[in-house]
């Protein structure tokens, strides 16, 4: 799998810096252009290149690789010989999308100029990728913002400072087809790939499983119709919790019980011992009626 990455100024007032990688080894990496031509978005109603909106800067976030075609010959002098299209995934990304911007443009072109709202890399990182994806590899994109390296942070490859981006002259001449016809058009031809969104709806059902106030039995319904396997994910969560609510409250029933046949036990056998000494207290207050009933009728006889 190749893993994109590319290190965005936050003022986006000078070049990005892109590093390729194949798992943990790095495979090229090069200078990069994630910054909006002022004028040109200025002329579309976002004078301040708001990534969220067309014409803007190109939005951070996560994107996964959606389809790639080569330029046609009119258009290699702008972009390059490949156009790369990507499907936005999480981060702002994502968010840009209800404003339109449904997919990222990346392709090559002259070094450190503008874009219309694209991702510009250099010819020979945009080559290396489409080798890799000729080859089969996948391909994820990552926009992120650049910070310097601490100085305790050895580990990390060298960091290139980043260069200032060519003139504004430049950038104001639109290129002969405007980056968002290449997108619309190449996106007609890819198929959108479906968002993996378990993990969101897990997160939003257990959020909801800890405030229903009825507790355990909402989650031992649950339960009973597979829940622990299918619903809780990786993190298994529901399982436990289901597990200890069913546990507590099945022992404190237990207990409970317990405790209620121990209490009729013994207030029966209470009640046996207070039946037993009255009915003997009885029997002997009986005799003694007896004897004095017969002592009274022998005196009576008399």
């Amino acid at each position: 799998m190749l893993r994109l990455k590319v290190e965005v100024p936050v003022t986006r007032d000078r070049t990005a810096f892109a590093t390729l990688r194949d798992g943990s080894n790095i495979v090229a990496t090069g200078r990069a252009v994630a910054s909006a031509t002022p004028a040109l978005a200025a002329k579309h109603a976002n004078p301040r290149c708001d990534p969220l909106r067309p014409w803007g800067h190109p939005p951070l976030g996560r994107y996964t690789f959606l389809n790639h075609e080569p330029a046609a010959r009119r258009e290699t002098s702008d972009y390059g010989e490949h156009l790369l299209l990507f499907q936005p995934e999480s981060g702002q990304a994502l968010d840009a999308e209800s404003f339109g911007r449904l997919a990222l443009l990346a392709f090559g072109g002259p070094a450190r100029r503008r874009t219309q709202g694209g991702l510009r890399l250099s010819d020979e990182m945009v080559g290396i990728v489409v080798r890799g994806l000729r080859a089969g590899e996948g391909l994820t994109l990552e926009l992120v913002p650049w910070r310097p390296r601490a100085w305790w942070q050895f580990w990390k490859p060298p960091q290139v400072t980043p260069e200032s981006l060519a003139p504004h002259a430049r950038d104001q001449r639109a290129p002969a087809t405007p980056e968002l016809t290449l997108l619309e058009a190449l996106l007609r031809k890819s198929l959108r790939r479906a968002r993996d969104t378990t993990s969101d709806n897990d997160t939003h059902h257990d959020r909801d499983s800890r405030r229903d106030p009825s507790g355990s039995s909402s989650r031992e319904s649950f339960q009973g119709k597979g829940g622990a396997g299918g619903g809780a994910g990786a993190s298994g969560r529901w399982s436990d919790e289901a597990g200890a609510g069913r546990g507590v409250d099945s022992a404190g029933r237990i207990l409970g019980a317990a405790a209620a046949i121990g209490g009729v036990a013994a207030a029966a056998e209470m009640l046996g011992n207070e039946s037993h000494a009255s009915d003997s207290g009885d029997s002997n207050a009986a005799s003694s009626d007896s004897g004095a009933g017969a002592d009274t009728t022998t005196s009576t006889a008399y």
